[in-house]
């Protein structure tokens, strides 16, 4: 290595072929020859003509020096100039770096190798050996060359699994006193040996620790919990305090499709925070795996195992005319409701306990011979969901003396009955049906909306006591148990006070029936996860049949692969020689090892992510992406290249080929590529934050909010957003992304075809805001402006400012948005756009004036766009954010009237229209004169 000044070469020898210029100027001079000057009288007779093609006697000076730079360019090109190569080693001899190379690396392994690459140049500069040694794939190279050591650095890739230093532990018992100091880019995660390790390492030299600011996160398998969908972000230290998690599922068209997104939010000091997808239990099923929305990695990826699939569930019916499935048979609704869930098999109490499934359902069952009931008991107790349903029989059976020493009193039930039931309506009756009341937020039905339609008309009625708050899950409105629940044993035991058809109650009949089912369902045993029994694995082999690539992708594996023993498989945890992904039985035996397809993830549910140690004394530690060695070799080599192309126009310019007109568009285009080159921003490797904010933005339909500097609005934004484009993925075709929150005149907001803006006093953005915003709207965005206040008009903007805006945004003529507007049809039909404050008028662009024949006037200049009769602007004063806002249950933020009102329904079906208008144009416009422009043609 050579230094000059700041410039370091990292191949200084290639620079003693510029000694060698002169001899090629003289070369070019002499080869070919000068031609011989003689005169011949004969050529005046040629004077007057021009030869259209010449050969020049000898080369210009100009080209010779052109040439001559073009090579003295590529020289210094291949010569590896690097400015700023300031040497951060301290000690002496052979130079130790170690590579964490395992999934929390892969986020940022760009920058990871950018940084390992500018220490193999301070090697080469000091000109010291260098140790590579890589933990994920447990590989320590001997001593060579930093030279050398560059093509090992660059065949290393992230790997889907933890790194491990035992390796390297055990090699610096035996070495460490060849090793002088030790650069660790470390990927911030820590496990046991690493302390060791590093205590061996400063004994030996300096040590220098240069990792990520904040570490990769990991998230767990998914599982069920109180009948949600739920999944554990992991993270090693505090700084990040939120993050997106997606489920992913397969598409009816093939591939994969992302089907819902979920926050984590941490609290202050917490190592987990649980992210709760809004999901119908139906999907459930279909997650294939999870995947951080930011950031990927293997860690930040699981497969879908059996914590979320199907469980075997046996029906028991009191009768065999019960078991006759028909519209009238209590059986009917209740095995519609359950087969989305589970295998429901029918049969005898006792045959089905003997079986062992995963929940029992009995109908209208009264009292149980000795033999069930102990029976029942253990199995419950073991673990087992008994779900029971109310009728004449149970009814019947209260107080008697089976029944239990209390009146109304059954281990088998989870509260205690009142003898006589209740009956709501009828002749005989004072009172009517009663409607179901909202869920308890702790209740597994948290998040359902009961339809007003579904009425009870008889139950059985709990006795009052001082528990039965704590095992009431469903009630009526006027606080009636509905359904209850308790805990016995390892297990579970689940009351409908009602009957299983629609005898007592019409909610069988419901749709609401079959999410509640799923619900219960979803408490079943079986669904803690794989769980393989090493003996029943034994003698076993499994192979890779899909693989969790470091990206958190999945990549089909090879077919070439080695097959894994099915005890190693049955650890559990994906490490180097057991990748994380799904296994099939590979030895040709059947799948009665304990699962059909066999998960393996890096994380589990008792996972815990450590922070790296603590740096020794002395320790250097840096952070990754700090400043970096600029290198201007690749500048050299286009410098060149761009030279040797003049060359070839000059060429083809002195030898009469092409005119100097050509020439001249030729070194045009040549200049142009420089200046071009010159006036862009350098091009990154690494994925920045905004590139990947783009790509996610750009994979898929993005909602974008205005952020506005207001905690609480920008809250309330974010939270608003997000339920109108859950509503999207619930109801309509679209499936939007999380939404984003932009900066007018920071960040890019062609991303999002629509951006809500709450525009309030103290929250206007400068001027270069709202010429960003100008800019959106003009090139095809839709803003919907929000004042907020419930005033008419333009809400609390006054006039004056509301002027100043519309001015600065370049807006065209605005007016109330009337009956026959196509926001009203889009999606639904809509007489008024109620947000939390209703009864306001909202305004657009106005239509453009028509002459007497209804022709659109070209007299009137009109706004200029490429949005298909779109209006640029939505402004209102409803506040619709407010509407719109749920929680990651899917509850309602802010209060507009009660839970599930009309108004907080008109709100979101207002928000569907707006974004649907913003996607599809006028299209029910065209709809509507489809009639009219069909009878046209027919004239």
């Amino acid at each position: 290595m050579m230094t000059i000044g700041g410039i370091a070469f990292l191949s200084p020898w290639i620079l003693a072929g510029v000694l060698a210029l002169p001899v090629l100027w003289w070369l070019l001079r002499a080869i070919p020859p000068a031609p011989k000057t003689q005169v011949f009288a004969g050529v005046r007779l040629l004077l007057g003509l021009e030869d259209e093609e010449r050969q020049s006697d000898k080369t210009p000076w100009w080209l010779l020096l052109l040439r001559c730079l073009a090579i003295a360019a590529a020289l210094f090109g291949f010569a590896q100039p690097v400015l700023n190569l300031e040497s951060r080693l301290a000690g002496q001899g052979t130079l130790l770096v170690v590579m964490d190379q395992g999934w929390a690396s892969a986020p940022d392994w760009t920058q990871r190798m950018a940084t390992a690459r500018t220490v193999l140049d301070e090697a080469a500069q000091a000109n010291r050996a260098v140790v590579l040694a890589n933990l994920a794939d447990g590989e320590i190279s001997p001593p060579v060359s930093a030279d050398a050591a560059r093509p090992m650095l660059d065949a290393l890739t992230a790997r889907p699994w933890n790194g491990d230093a035992s390796g390297l532990k055990e090699w610096l018992e035996e070495n460490a006193a060849m090793i002088g100091e030790t650069v660790w880019i470390h990927d911030g995660l820590g496990d046991g040996p690493d302390a060791e390790v590093l205590a061996e390492m400063s004994s030996a030299g300096p040590v220098r620790l240069i990792g990520p600011e904040n570490p990769s996160v990991a998230v767990t398998p998914p599982y069920l919990d109180e009948g949600r969908l739920k999944t554990d972000v992991l993270r090693a230290r505090t700084g990040v305090e939120s993050i997106d998690v997606a489920a992913i599922g397969r598409a009816e068209e093939g591939g994969e499709r992302r089907i819902a997104v979920a926050r984590a939010e941490f609290d202050e000091t917490a190592g987990r925070a649980t992210a709760t997808f809004n999901l119908p239990s139906e999907l459930y099923g279909s997650v294939t795996r999870i995947s951080l929305v930011q950031s990927p990695s293997a860690g930040g990826a699981a497969f879908a195992d059996s914590a979320i699939r199907r469980v075997k569930a046996g029906l028991v019916a009191t009768s065999a005319t019960d078991s006759v499935s028909n519209l009238t048979s209590p059986t009917h609704y209740l095995e519609k409701a359950v087969v989305p869930w589970a295998d429901l098999a029918p049969g005898t109490l006792l045959d089905l306990i003997a079986e062992d499934p995963a929940a029992i359902i009995l109908i209208d069952q009264g009292d149980f011979t000795e033999a069930e009931r102990t029976a029942l008991t253990e199995w419950i107790e073991a673990g087992g969901l008994l779900i029971r349903f109310a009728g004449p029989r149970l009814a019947a059976s209260i107080g008697t003396p089976g029944f239990g020493a209390v009146a109304g009193s059954d281990p088998l039930l989870p509260v205690r009955l009142r003898r006589g039931g209740r009956v709501l309506g009828g002749a005989l009756a004072w009172t009517t049906p009663r409607s179901l009341g909202p869920f308890e937020p702790g209740s597994p039905f948290s998040g359902l909306v009961p339809p007003d339609e579904v009425d009870v008309r008889t139950q059985v009625l709990a006795e009052p006591s001082p528990d039965l708050a704590g095992k009431v899950w469903a009630s009526l409105d006027d606080g009636t148990p509905l359904v209850t629940s308790k805990r016995s044993g390892d297990g579970r035991i689940v009351l409908f006070h009602v009957s299983s058809d629609a005898e007592w109650s019409s909610l069988p009949l419901s749709g609401l029936f079959v999410e509640m089912l799923g619900r219960i369902m979803a408490l079943a045993p079986g669904r803690g996860g794989q769980a393989l029994d090493a003996e029943a694995l034994k003698d076993t082999l499994w192979r890779a049949d899909l693989l969790m690539g470091s990206d958190g992708q999945p990549v089909s594996a090879s077919e070439l692969a080695e097959a894994v023993p099915g005890e190693r498989l049955a650890e559990g945890t994906g490490s180097a020689d057991l990748p994380p992904g799904i296994y099939y039985r590979a030895d040709g035996g059947e799948q009665d090892a304990g699962a059909e397809a066999a998960v393996v993830n890096l994380m589990t549910r008792e996972t815990e992510l450590a922070p790296f140690p603590d740096a020794p004394v002395g320790a250097v530690t840096e952070t990754l992406g700090g400043t970096q060695p600029e290198r201007y070799g690749p500048i050299f080599l286009v410098i060149a290249l761009l030279l040797a192309m003049a060359d070839v126009v000059a060429t083809l310019f002195v030898s009469g080929r092409i005119g100097g007109r050509a020439a001249k568009s030729g070194l045009a285009a040549i200049a142009a590529i420089v200046v071009s080159a010159g006036l862009s921003e350098p091009v990154q490797a690494q994925n920045t934050d905004r590139s990947r904010e783009a790509i996610s933005s750009t994979a898929e339909t993005t909602l974008g909010y205005v952020v506005t500097g207001a905690r609480d609005i920008d809250r309330k934004s974010e939270r608003g957003v997000f339920g109108l484009g859950a509503a999207l993925n619930r109801l309509t075709a679209i499936e939007p992304g999380p939404p984003v929150g932009v900066r007018p005149g920071k960040d890019v907001m062609a991303f999002y075809p629509v951006i809500y803006w709450p525009l309030l006093e103290g929250t206007i953005p400068d001027r270069e805001g709202l010429q960003a915003l100008a800019d959106y709207i003009r090139t095809g965005g839709m803003l919907i402006i929000d004042t907020q206040n419930g005033a008419s008009g333009f809400g609390g903007a006054s006039s004056g400012q509301m002027r100043r805006i519309a001015q600065a945004l370049n807006l065209p003529p605005l007016a109330p948005v009337g009956k026959d507007h196509v926001l009203t049809r889009t999606f639904y039909l809509l007489n008024d756009f109620p947000g939390r404050w209703r009864g306001e008028r909202i305004w657009t662009e106005a239509p453009p004036p028509t002459q007497g024949d209804g022709e659109q006037s070209e007299d009137i200049p009109q706004f200029d766009r490429v949005d298909d009769n779109v209006s640029p602007v939505i402004v209102g004063s409803a506040d619709w954010a407010a509407a719109w806002a749920v929680d990651d249950s899917g509850l309602p933020l802010y209060p507009i009237g009660r839970p599930g009102d009309r108004q907080r329904e008109m709100a979101v079906r207002f928000g569907i229209n707006a974004v649907m208008y913003a996607l599809t144009g006028n299209y029910k416009s065209d709809q509507v004169h489809a009639p009219a422009v069909l009878q046209r043609l027919g004239q």
